[in-house]
């Protein structure tokens, strides 16, 4: 059991300049900003898995590694909302494109056997966190929607918990081919 990986997550990582322009948005004082180079899109968590299990999903992301079109932001919201924000995130535009993406992830986990969240596919990037005893918030005053979100690596991360919060760690991933130049087809 000492050799499973903990806390493990499938996701894409932002290319540089996404990452450089997600940083700049506004957030409320009282939230901790996601460090610049810990943003990503949570596309399937998985919890514990064994690092034989582990090695071989790390070698299964180049199959499922597709180029992907530029993405859109179409808002950016306190989650569960305002009246008792835990997160900030960027909610992506609807897209054909990460939904095929969480497919084929999907059955390669499901080929390996591997435990899968239930929980609906919500693509977003989190951007802050708010501590447990926020107060209640007004909407961010900036209009974010149209943002281009662009990916370069689909990554498998495992996730420490730490006192200034979750520092993701990267235990293997498959660069995405160069994308195409339009916006995802919405859905």
């Amino acid at each position: 059991m000492d050799d499973d990986w903990q806390r493990c997550f499938i996701a894409l990582a932002p290319d540089a300049a996404t990452r450089e322009t997600l940083s700049g948005l506004p957030s409320p004082p009282v939230a901790r900003r996601v460090p610049v180079d810990q943003l990503h899109l949570t596309v399937a968590f998985l919890g514990t898995i064994s690092a034989c299990k582990g090695g071989l999903l790390g070698y299964s992301l180049s199959s499922v590694a597709e180029a992907l079109p530029v993405f859109r932001t179409e808002r950016i919201e306190h989650w569960p909302g305002p009246a008792h924000p835990r997160l900030t995130v960027a909610v992506l535009a609807k897209s054909d494109a990460l939904f095929a993406l969480a497919a084929r992830i999907r059955a390669v986990l499901e080929a390996l056997e591997l435990p899968m969240d239930d929980r609906a596919f919500r693509p977003h990037i989190t951007l802050a966190r708010f501590p447990r005893d926020a107060s209640a918030l007004c909407e961010l005053p900036v209009p974010v929607a149209g943002l281009s979100i662009r990916f370069d690596t689909l990554a498998l991360y495992s996730s420490t918990l730490a006192r200034h919060g979750a520092r993701y760690s990267e235990l293997a991933s498959a660069a995405l081919p160069d994308g195409e130049e339009g916006e995802a087809a919405t859905g």
